[in-house]
């Protein structure tokens, strides 16, 4: 799995970013997507965000994001393809 992403530090809070099509920031496909942007950053929350059309932008994340989405502009940001590589290690539960 390959995602396009950028990590961002907001208000002292440490991010990842994952730039995502508006249908995916719905809550089926948005926690199906957060799961698996969880193998490629581990230990930062994870925000889904779709690019701004007409000035707004549709987002999805875990957590209230009401504080932080107001600084977070997509066309401005640095993005980078990550891949998620295939983990063999047995799960832990």
């Amino acid at each position: 799995m390959e995602l396009t992403a950028a990590v961002l530090t907001i208000r002292q809070l440490t991010l990842a970013v994952i730039l995502v099509p508006p249908d995916s920031t719905y809550p089926a496909p948005g926690a199906r997507l957060v799961a698996e942007a969880q193998r490629v950053f581990p230990t930062l929350p994870i925000l889904l965000v779709a690019p701004r059309v007409g000035g707004f932008s549709r987002t999805y994340a875990h957590f209230d994001v009401t504080n932080l989405v107001d600084h977070i502009d997509t066309d401005r940001i640095a993005w980078r393809r990550y891949s998620a590589l295939p983990d063999s290690s047995p799960l832990p539960f």
